[in-house]
């Protein structure tokens, strides 16, 4: 009885940590920094810039055509109001936001162009933009798939 208790409580508390390992993991990577409190080797302008942490991250989900239609489908119902349907970035909700959310079909990458800042910024946000992050309403598989879709909008881009 004993053993079954201790075997309960260690599955519950092991459950307890896993789910907000999310929250807890949210301010290593996430892009909600003061850029002029950088350290002076990792200083970047205001403008675009990278993130090396988040750069060092590897798509761990192929760029097939399963991967880019479910990326499709959840950027349609998660990102299109904002970034419009092609990624513009001339969603609906556009007009109270400042800044502007960004295009997407261009090259510019304000957070970095790889992978992982692309998926770091979806997954945590960006501070002091309507860019909110959703690693609490989309799985991490959901975020790489959007990534791989979003690669399709601008064949300029780069891993």
């Amino acid at each position: 009885m004993r053993r079954t208790r201790t075997a309960l409580l260690t599955s519950t508390l092991a459950a307890t940590l896993w789910s907000l390992a999310p929250i807890a993991t949210q301010s290593l990577y996430a892009q909600d920094h003061d850029h002029a409190q950088a350290d002076s080797h990792d200083q970047h302008e205001a403008g675009a810039h990278t993130h090396a942490q988040a750069a060092a991250l590897k798509n761990p989900v192929a760029s097939n055509a399963a991967s880019i239609a479910a990326g499709q489908k959840t950027f349609q119902a998660s990102c299109a109001s904002c970034h419009g349907p092609a990624g513009a970035g001339d969603g609906k909700n556009i007009a109270q936001m400042n800044p502007k959310p960004s295009n997407l079909t261009d090259a510019n990458w304000k957070h970095g162009p790889s992978d992982g800042e692309i998926f770091t910024l979806i997954r945590d946000g960006s501070k002091n933009t309507a860019m909110k992050g959703f690693a609490s309403k989309m799985t991490t598989n959901d975020i790489w798939n959007v990534v791989n879709y979003i690669r399709t909008l601008n064949t300029s881009s780069t891993k």
